[in-house]
């Protein structure tokens, strides 16, 4: 059964007065009423003692689907990487077999995952946080070709970290791409 297919309610009476609207259905699931709703970002409903109220939706949130889920799920990721970049530059530069210095890899991984994280997770829908991941995900990926040599004992770790860069940066690349096609009806 379709929402259109609903039966509508019969008005109901207060009290003893008289049933208000009598004859008119309550409900604004029903018929055209819906049909212009689920085509429109805005409905204006009727409802009873001559009022109405308009409802909107962001059709940014409803057409892409899965993507606002990615994007917000990719921004948690950047906030835990940005957290360990911040907190433990030392244990980043360990893990990698780099040589950087620590405050050097707060600002350039800790701060710039911990900044576009945030961001998508307050707007999933930010097509910017989302370019910018990709524009960090091909640094870390040229940073990473760097480290990824036969003298660097942690080359393991190195190899590790490019596969799961590479991963990312192509769920980024999508997310960033499907973002930036969908039109928005509502600002």
């Amino acid at each position: 059964m379709s929402l259109s297919e609903f039966p509508s309610e019969a008005p109901r009476s207060r009290g003893d007065g008289p049933a208000s609207g009598a004859g008119e259905a309550r409900s604004w699931l029903n018929g055209e009423a819906f049909q212009n709703f689920a085509r429109s970002p805005s409905a204006a409903i009727g409802l009873p003692g001559g009022k109405r109220v308009t409802l909107a939706t962001d059709r940014v949130r409803a057409k892409p689907a899965l993507t606002p889920t990615l994007s917000g799920t990719l921004g948690q990721n950047a906030i835990g990487l940005g957290v360990w970049g911040l907190a433990a530059p030392k244990s980043v530069n360990r893990f990698l077999g780099m040589n950087a210095n620590p405050q050097v890899v707060q600002l350039v991984f800790g701060a710039r995952e911990m900044a576009t994280g945030l961001r998508l997770v307050s707007d999933p829908t930010c097509t910017t946080a989302l370019w910018a991941r990709v524009a960090g995900d091909v640094f870390d990926i040229a940073v990473l070709r760097s480290l990824d040599k036969p003298e660097n004992p942690q080359r393991k770790n190195v190899r590790l970290a490019l596969g799961v860069v590479a991963a990312v940066t192509a769920l980024d690349v999508l997310a960033a791409w499907r973002m930036s096609t969908v039109k928005r009806t509502c600002e």
